[in-house]
């Protein structure tokens, strides 16, 4: 692996991380709106945001299989 594609791998970890920090903050405030009876809609938006962040990490993890196949001979 040559330099290029060592920072490109390490700028699809960076890229995979913010959606997961955001998974992980939507689903704690989905917690504390579950327990102070809160709006449904509120909550309809923090497992939103939740599902757009999967489909995000999920894109991400697609280049990174596409640079990994083209290592492979």
């Amino acid at each position: 692996m040559n330099n290029k594609e060592a920072n490109l791998i390490r700028q699809h970890i960076h890229d995979v991380r913010n959606p997961l920090n955001s998974i992980a903050l939507h689903a704690e405030l989905g917690n504390m709106l579950l327990e102070g009876q809160t709006s449904s809609d509120k909550l309809a938006n923090a497992f939103t945001v939740i599902l757009q962040q999967c489909r995000e990490c999920d894109r991400v993890l697609g280049e990174i299989r596409k640079l990994a196949s083209l290592e492979t001979p």
